[in-house]
C-alpha cells in the first residue's frame, strides 16, 4: 500500500512539472499577449546564476510561479531575478512578435533563447539592431522574437538593478507595438509640453521680475523633467549611448535634486527668512542635508537609493506641505495657495509610490501618476510664480503710488504755505510803515496767516502718517469763513495793481472751517497768478439748479478747452507758461482733493485771453 502511494505521488510530482514547462501558445490573432502567467522565477541572491543553471533549477522544480500580473520580488534589498518561460507557435506558418517589457525604469534586462543544439544564446534587443543615433532607443526593452509553423522555444529572462523586480512581459503583433508606441510617444509629448511651456513663460519674466525664486524654480523645472524623462523611458529613448544604468542615476538625481532645491525655494518663495525665521533655518539645513547626505548614502549603498528616495522623498512631501498650510493659514494668498497645492500633489504621489511597493498596484499607475505629476506641479508652480509676481507688482504699483502721493504732498505743502506766509511777509513789509491806528489791523492779519500755516502743518502731519483727516464739520457763516482770506489777499492784489471785488454772503454752511478756507485761498491765488495787472478778482456765491457755490472769477489768460479738462490733475498747468512761469500745477489739483473729502463737487469754465471761473459747492443750512 505505502510503495502504491509512493508511486502516486511521484506520478503527480512528474505531471506538476511537465505541466509547469507546457509552452504558452501565441495566438496570432491577438495584438497584445500577457505573458506572466507562463513564468516560473528564480532568485539570484549572489548574482552568480547563468540560464543554464536556470533552466535546471526550473527541471527540479525550485522556481516559483506568480500569484498575479503585477507580483514584485525583493521587497528587501534588491538582487538579480530570472523567469524561464516557454513558447510555441501554433499556426503552421512562421510567425513573427515583438517581446516587450514595459517597465522604461528597470536597470537591467537580458533575454536569452535556447538554440536548437540546446545551447543558450542572449538575444538582442530590438534596438541594438540598428545604428544608434539620437531617437533610436526605446522607451522599453523589446526583442523580435521569429518562429516556425509549429515551433517552440525556450527564454530566460534575466532583471537586474534597484527596482523591484516585476515582470510586466507581453508578446506583440507588429502593428500593435508600433500602435502602441506611436500613443506613447504622443502621451509623453504632451505631459513633457506643460512644464516646457511653463519653463518658456518663466524665462520670459526673469528680465522683467527680479525675482530670486525665478532661477531656483528653473532649476527645479530642470530636475523634475530629467527624473520624468527617465520614469516615461524617453531619455533612453532620446540618447541610447546612455545604458538603463545610466539613465536610472541621471533620474535619479533628477528627483533628489528636485526636492534639496525645492526646500531652498521655498524660503526664497515664502519669505521665510522675514516671516518664519526658525522654518527657514530647518528648510536650509534640511536641503544641504538632503544633498550631501542622500547621495553620499546611495554611493555607499547602491541598492537604498531608490527605496531612499521613495520613503524619505514621502516623508520630504508631507513635511514640506505641513510648512505651506502653515503660510497660507498665516495668510491666504494665492500664490501660498498655490504652492500648498504643489506640495499637495508631491505628497499624494510619494503616497502612491510608498503603496505601489506595498501593496503591488499596477505598474501604469505610477507611470500615470508621473506624467500627472509632472504636468500638475509644473502648471502649479506657474501659477504660483505669476500670483508671487502679479502681487509683487502691485504692492511696487502701491509703493509708487504711495511715492507719488508724497510728492503731491510736498508739492502741496509748498503751494499751500507759500500762500499764508507771502501774506505774512506783505503784512510786514506795510507794518514798517504803517500807521498805529493801522498796526492792529496788521497784526491780527499776520495772526491769522500764522494760525492757517500752523493748521496746515497738523492736517500735513495726519497726511503723512496716512491718517485719515478727521473733519471739524460745522454751521457757520460763510461770510465769517471767507472774510478773513480775503483780507489776507488785500495786500497781495495791492501789490499785483489787481482789483479784488468780495461780495459778503451771509448764508449758514455746514462745512470744515479750515478746509473751506485752503479752498478758498488757493482759488484766489490761482487767480491772482494767471491775472495781469489792471485785471479783475471776484469772489463770492451763486446758486445754480438749488445749489450753493463758492465762486472765483478772474479776466485772466483763461486757458484752452484741453487744458481746462485736465487742470484738476496734479501737476497741470493751464495757459501760457512762458508768461506765467511760477507755479507747480498743483493749486485746483488740491481744491479738488479737498472738496472730495468735504463730499463736494467742483467745476471750471474759462476762455483763452477772456478769464477763468472756478466753483466749489457747499452745503447750506437753513438755521445753527
Amino acid at each position: 500500500m505505502a510503495c502504491w502511494v509512493r508511486q502516486l505521488l511521484t506520478a503527480a510530482l512528474l505531471f506538476g512539472t511537465w505541466a509547469g514547462a507546457a509552452a504558452m501558445a501565441l495566438d496570432p490573432v491577438t495584438d497584445r499577449v500577457p505573458l506572466w502567467s507562463a513564468l516560473q522565477a528564480v532568485a539570484d541572491p549572489q548574482g552568480e546564476y547563468g540560464p543554464e543553471q536556470i533552466a535546471a533549477r526550473v527541471a527540479s522544480g525550485q522556481a516559483a510561479r506568480l500569484p498575479h500580473a503585477n507580483h514584485a520580488f525583493g521587497q528587501g534589498l534588491p538582487y538579480p531575478y530570472w523567469a524561464q518561460l516557454t513558447l510555441n507557435n501554433p499556426d503552421a506558418k512562421p510567425r513573427s512578435w515583438v517581446l516587450t517589457y514595459e517597465l522604461p525604469t528597470q536597470d537591467e534586462v537580458r533575454l536569452w533563447l535556447q538554440d536548437d543544439r540546446g545551447q543558450w544564446v542572449e538575444h538582442a534587443q530590438l534596438e541594438r539592431l540598428r545604428p544608434l543615433a539620437i531617437s533610436s532607443g526605446l522607451l522599453y526593452p523589446a526583442w523580435r522574437l521569429h518562429l516556425q509553423g509549429r515551433q517552440e522555444v525556450r527564454l530566460v529572462l534575466r532583471l537586474d538593478g534597484y527596482n523591484l523586480m516585476r515582470f510586466p512581459l507581453f508578446a506583440m503583433q507588429d502593428d500593435a507595438f508600433v500602435l502602441t508606441q506611436g500613443k506613447l510617444h504622443l502621451g509623453i509629448g504632451m505631459m513633457l509640453a506643460v512644464p516646457l511651456v511653463v519653463v518658456l513663460y518663466v524665462l520670459t519674466l526673469i528680465p522683467v521680475a527680479a525675482d530670486r525664486s525665478l532661477p531656483l524654480f528653473l532649476a527645479m523645472a530642470a530636475c523634475e523633467m530629467l527624473g520624468a524623462t527617465w520614469v516615461s523611458g524617453a531619455m533612453h529613448h532620446l540618447l541610447p549611448w546612455l545604458d538603463r544604468w545610466q539613465t536610472g542615476w541621471l533620474g535619479w538625481a533628477g528627483y533628489v535634486g528636485l526636492l534639496g532645491l525645492s526646500a531652498l525655494h521655498a524660503r526664497v518663495f515664502l519669505d521665510t527668512r522675514a516671516e518664519d525665521p526658525m522654518a527657514d533655518r530647518l528648510l536650509r539645513l534640511g536641503a544641504w542635508l538632503w544633498l550631501m547626505v542622500v547621495p553620499l548614502v546611495a554611493c555607499l549603498w547602491p541598492s537604498t537609493s531608490r527605496r531612499m528616495l521613495v520613503m524619505g522623498g514621502t516623508v520630504y512631501a508631507f513635511a514640506m506641505m505641513i510648512l505651506a498650510l502653515r503660510h497660507a493659514i498665516r495668510r491666504a494668498e494665492m500664490h501660498r495657495l498655490l504652492f500648498l497645492a504643489v506640495w499637495g500633489v508631491y505628497a499624494f504621489s510619494g503616497l502612491l509610490y510608498v503603496l505601489y511597493r506595498l501593496m503591488e498596484l499596477p505598474i501604469h499607475v505610477t507611470l500615470i501618476s508621473n506624467f500627472v505629476q509632472g504636468a500638475l506641479v509644473a502648471a502649479l508652480l506657474g501659477c504660483a510664480v505669476s500670483a508671487q509676481i502679479l502681487r509683487r507688482r502691485n504692492l511696487l504699483r502701491a509703493s509708487v503710488s504711495r511715492a507719488q502721493d508724497r510728492s503731491l504732498l510736498y508739492a502741496a505743502a509748498q503751494h499751500d504755505l507759500l500762500q499764508p506766509l507771502q501774506s505774512v511777509n506783505l503784512y510786514v513789509q506795510a507794518l514798517r510803515d504803517a500807521p498805529l491806528r493801522k498796526q492792529e489791523g496788521l497784526l491780527q492779519g499776520i495772526d491769522e496767516a500764522m494760525r492757517t500755516v500752523n493748521d496746515f502743518m497738523v492736517s500735513m502731519r495726519q497726511m503723512s502718517t496716512n491718517e485719515q483727516p478727521v473733519l471739524d464739520l460745522k454751521v457757520v457763516s460763510l461770510h465769517a469763513v471767507l472774510e478773513p482770506v480775503v483780507q489776507e489777499f488785500r495786500q497781495w492784489t495791492r501789490a499785483h495793481h489787481i482789483t479784488l471785488r468780495y461780495l459778503p454772503v451771509h448764508r449758514l454752511v455746514r462745512t470744515d472751517v479750515l478746509m473751506l478756507q485752503r479752498i478758498a485761498r488757493n482759488l484766489l491765488s490761482n487767480a491772482l497768478r494767471y491775472t495781469d495787472e489792471g485785471g479783475r478778482i471776484l469772489i463770492g456765491c451763486r446758486r445754480r439748479r438749488g445749489r450753493l457755490w463758492l465762486m472765483v472769477i478772474d479776466t485772466g489768460i483763461g486757458m484752452s478747452e484741453a487744458d481746462a479738462a485736465r487742470c484738476f490733475e496734479a501737476f497741470q498747468r493751464g495757459g501760457e507758461l512762458e508768461r506765467v512761469p511760477e507755479g507747480m500745477g498743483i493749486g485746483l489739483y488740491s481744491v479738488k482733493r479737498m472738496a472730495t473729502l468735504l463730499g463736494q463737487s467742483t467745476k471750471l469754465a474759462s476762455v483763452r485771453g477772456k478769464g477763468t471761473s472756478v466753483g466749489v459747492s457747499v452745503t447750506e443750512c437753513a438755521s445753527m
